[in-house]
């Protein structure tokens, strides 16, 4: 790899690349902050590979994460969304 953007590219198309990770990401661009439990009836995936998606799109950067007492709260980090994949809101939420 030449530099950290194309690791950091590398790391965001693969987080991406996954379609409920995708799904993941588009509910939160739209809805803004959701807690996990905002994802139970939308998802039918168990709790353990929900928490590998929510991981791997915090380690790519993607999402930011907020924990209040026994709860996770995620939203979408937009400035490095927008970065990798420019009018994301207006291109994948017209769908």
């Amino acid at each position: 790899m030449k530099d950290d953007f194309d690791k950091q590219a590398v790391k965001v198309f693969k987080a991406l690349g996954d379609a409920n990770r995708y799904g993941i990401l588009r509910l939160l661009v739209e809805k803004g902050e959701l807690s996990c439990a905002d994802f139970d009836d939308k998802f039918k995936l168990s709790k353990p590979a929900m928490s590998h998606h929510y991981r791997t799109l915090e380690n790519a950067g993607l999402i930011d994460v907020r924990k209040e007492g026994l709860h996770s709260y995620m939203k979408a980090n937009l400035k490095l969304l927008e970065r990798f994949v420019p009018n994301f809101t207006k291109t994948h939420l017209k769908h």
